[in-house]
């Protein structure tokens, strides 16, 4: 696991800006640094030493040196490839992994990619071809940035955070993504492949891209909606396999060379690992809990059950979180404008889980991949309904919304799904997920021009020819797991310098459970029915038959009590930065009735703090660049 930047430019030096980009995303990788440059070519990388700690280091070479890689990540097939590159007459110098990417690259070039099973993100230089090839994980875990320059060269990194220095190198200026911002306001997160900058991309997960003399070519070697083959597999043959596939995605990500453990929360994802895990290396597993304050948010006394029964050690982490200054702490490290404050208790687990691991194992994807959000009972449900005209849906939901304002109460979420029920597939996307900013409420105050609504680029996204629940899942796929949960695991994990690797998140397991009949997901109003019951009587009946629960903080007491007097001074002063994008009197209303009805007022509020700390930062230099308060499309110097 490492953090990786460089790049390649045929007319400005990038080693200028090699140093100071690795220097910044250090805490990917405290145990070892190194710097390749040839010419046209730097590129370098922070390790984080997880297999074969004393000879692994980067880059990794081809017999002759001639090809060379900057990788983070972890291959888990890499054993199994590399006896298969050994027979084809491969000779390797390390046990890493990384050293198997030079040797599959040679063999099969761009197409290496399908063979690797893992969470990566790496670059290859091939001397002969002069040529730069840079590759991202089909789920999208490891992340992967990069901007195309004038030159016909590129920059890449691992955060955005080591991007700036090589554009500053290059002699690039940074501008606002204005549609990034538009969509921020909907999602709650810059949606992958946009970031905040303009120009500079994400790496479309499954994707590769290569940087030759003459031109640049792209390519896609895998997506989670053109692998699925329907199947009729009988029920209790699916459970089974479900059993069979978790427990070797666990088993496979169970290697490595310093202390494991796993995040084990009172939910049923983490459990299941835990679980697997526990079967694969007995007793002496460790597992971490989180103790909240906040008695409902709290499930440390089930994930504590649940360890005894498994026999395992857990470690429970009490938490320390000052919300104020974790805030703003966040805000400096996820280099664009985050909303997701579930970030907040996951750097501090993070680190606190590295006093006593390096690699730690958790239950990332499972909602995704088995049906396990609300809205997947409501996508089920509304290939039941006829198309029912939208004034009577909305009159119905204003009904139900008026006897129950708490958006997640029973009748809270009944409203949201009959509203949803007359919408496009990106409207009713936003409104069952998010529900922040709709395009009607964005077009009523926001201050710029020539922005596309968000709901126009899901309906672009979601894939028609599934069904509901399935477009629902593969979207949630694409977009809340890609561009929210998973920059929050690896930010807050990497933060810490620890790895977090996700079992449930394996594209095997992915494939066959989209390919499986709807019922077999979701059935009724219940979620996960193939994974609750592929393990009923394996894991205690309060975990299994358990509500969802999400590990969060009590955002909406922080906004009324601990942030208030932050919200009313950022967001409430005439000059704030948010207020150049939106109209003031919106904000100002905003602040003055925390009940308003028809919004997520404590989801809109966080997101609007954090774009107002995000700017203000910018504007106070703690991150490279600077932001005019009268114009926000001045351009922000790297």
């Amino acid at each position: 696991m490492c953090g990786i930047a460089g790049g390649i430019s045929r007319t400005r030096a990038l080693s200028a800006g090699l140093s100071a980009a690795l220097s910044s995303i250090r805490h990917r990788g405290p145990d070892d640094r190194s710097e390749y440059v040839r010419n046209e070519l730097a590129f370098g990388m922070c390790r984080l030493a997880i297999i074969d700690v004393e000879s692994g280091q980067q880059p990794a070479f081809n017999e002759d040196g001639s090809i060379a890689v900057v990788f983070n990540g972890e291959i888990y097939n890499y054993q199994e490839l590399k006896r298969r590159l050994m027979a084809k007459g491969h000779q390797f110098k390390s046990q890493s992994d990384t050293e198997t990417l030079v040797h599959l690259y040679e063999e099969y070039g761009t197409e290496m990619c399908s063979h690797l099973r893992g969470m990566f993100a790496f670059a290859i230089w091939d001397q002969r071809k002069q040529e730069l090839f840079i590759c991202r994980d089909r789920m999208g875990k490891k992340p992967l940035y990069f901007a195309r320059m004038s030159d016909g060269g590129l920059v890449f990194a691992s955060e955005l955070k080591a991007i700036r220095p090589l554009l500053k190198a290059a002699g690039i200026e940074l501008r606002t993504n204005q549609q990034a911002v538009y969509d921020y306001l909907s999602l709650g997160a810059i949606p992958q492949p946009a970031t905040i900058y303009e120009g500079v991309e994400c790496l479309d997960p499954g994707s590769w891209l290569t940087v030759g003399p003459t031109e640049i070519r792209s390519g896609t070697y895998w997506t989670l909606e053109n692998s699925l083959e329907p199947s009729n597999i009988p029920y209790g043959e699916a459970l089974q396999k479900t059993r069979d596939l978790i427990a070797d995605s666990v088993r496979i990500r169970l290697r490595s060379d310093v202390p494991l453990g796993i995040f084990l929360s009172g939910g049923l994802d983490s459990s299941v690992i835990a679980y697997e895990a526990t079967k694969a290396i007995g007793p002496g597993l460790r597992t971490f809990t989180v103790a909240m304050n906040e008695r409902s948010l709290d499930e440390s006394a089930v994930a504590s059950r649940t360890a005894q029964a498994l026999g395992v050690r857990n470690e429970i982490l009490h938490l320390d979180v000052v919300p104020e200054r974790d805030l703003f702490n966040l805000v400096r490290h996820f280099d664009q404008p985050y909303a997701d404050s579930s970030a907040i208790p996951s750097v501090a687990i993070s680190k606190l889980a590295r006093q006593y691991v390096t690699v730690a194992l958790n239950g990332d994807g499972g909602d995704e991949v088995f049906g396990g959000y609300r809205r997947h009972v409501a996508a089920s449900w509304s290939g039941l309904f006829p198309r029912i005209p939208r004034f009577a849906t909305t009159l119905l939901a204003k009904v139900l919304e008026t006897i129950a304002p708490q958006r997640r109460s029973v009748l809270g979420f009944a409203g949201r799904f009959l509203r949803g029920l007359s919408l496009s597939t990106g409207e009713r996307y936003l409104h069952w997920t998010s529900d922040l900013l709709k395009d009607e409420q964005k077009q009523l105050i926001w201050l710029l021009k020539g922005q596309q609504p968000t709901e126009d680029w899901l309906e672009a996204l979601a894939v028609k020819q599934v069904s509901g629940l399935k477009r629902q899942m593969l979207l949630d796929c694409r977009v809340n797991l890609l561009s929210d949960l998973l920059v929050k695991m690896d930010m807050a994990t990497m933060s810490a310098s620890v790895e977090g690797r996700s079992p449930l998140m394996d594209h095997h397991l992915a494939e066959f459970t989209m390919s499986l009949p709807d019922n077999y997901l979701v059935r009724g109003n219940r979620t996960k029915c193939l994974l609750r019951d592929a393990y009923k009587g394996l894991l205690p009946d309060e975990v299994v038959h358990g509500a969802k629960r999400g590990f969060e903080v009590p955002m909406h007491k922080w906004l009324m009590k601990d942030l208030r007097p932050l919200l009313n001074d950022l967001l409430g002063r005439p000059n704030a930065y948010v207020k150049n994008w939106i109209d003031g009197q919106f904000v100002d209303k905003l602040l003055q009735n925390p009940a308003a009805v028809g919004f997520n007022w404590h989801g809109l509020m966080y997101s609007l703090l954090v774009m107002e700390i995000w700017f203000e930062q910018q504007a106070a230099g703690e991150l490279p660049g600077t932001i005019s308060q009268q114009s926000c499309d001045l351009p922000m110097v790297a």
